[in-house]
């Protein structure tokens, strides 16, 4: 998973790349349309409220799980603070396999706390995920998730994980990165009791 564990000395050399670059590349960018995917399933359509529902079901694992987050810098560093999760998803496609749904999506996912009048960020991640769901008692539940390796690795892994469609779309929503300020931030502001303009900082 490419994972950004933010420390000072790690903001200290993103903020020196970005004012001798402008940018930074958060995972390797990729040219989408000549990545088909390789997944032989055949993607399925849902309505919108099933959409919704799968969409939910990741969100709260995502953010929730205790295996996926033990590693968040927060947590482990700053626990007074009570960090948490906050994710956001793009549903590009769910295949069915037996029984069970395979639904590829790109998350992401920022590691928050309150801080006075401030949010500290912590752990943040943009990946593409398949998560293997089932429905148990009329809910959805997440049974596996798979992710794409790290480095020469990525392109390969990622293809392997979506639809001959869908992989494009994958690797360029990821590629893409993504706009916390108008997505999770305000989110976090408004479980954290902050006001809409509360700074966000980097632990």
């Amino acid at each position: 998973m490419t994972r950004l564990s933010r420390r000072p000395l790690a903001w200290a050399i993103v903020v020196l790349v970005v004012a001798v670059a402008g940018g930074v590349v958060l995972i390797p960018r990729l040219s989408g349309p000549d990545l088909p995917g390789t997944a032989s399933e055949q993607v399925i359509s849902v309505d919108s409220s099933t959409r919704t529902a799968l969409t939910a079901t990741a969100d709260h694992f995502l953010e929730t799980d205790p295996v996926r987050n033990e590693g968040n810098y927060l947590a482990a560093a700053q626990s007074v603070l009570h960090p948490r999760m906050f994710c956001e998803e793009d549903l590009i496609e769910v295949r069915r396999k037996d029984a069970r749904l395979l639904v590829g999506l790109v998350a992401r996912c920022e590691e928050l706390a309150r801080s006075g009048d401030k949010l500290v960020s912590g752990t943040g991640y943009c990946v593409p995920l398949l998560l293997t769901m089932e429905s148990v008692n009329g809910r959805f539940a997440v049974r596996h998730v798979d992710e794409p390796a790290d480095g020469a690795e990525y392109a390969s892994s990622t293809r392997a994980l979506f639809s001959p469609e869908g992989a494009p779309r994958a690797i360029e929503l990821a590629g893409a990165g993504w706009d916390m300020e108008n997505s999770i931030y305000p989110e976090a502001r408004r479980t954290f009791g902050l006001p809409p303009d509360a700074r966000v900082v980097l632990s």
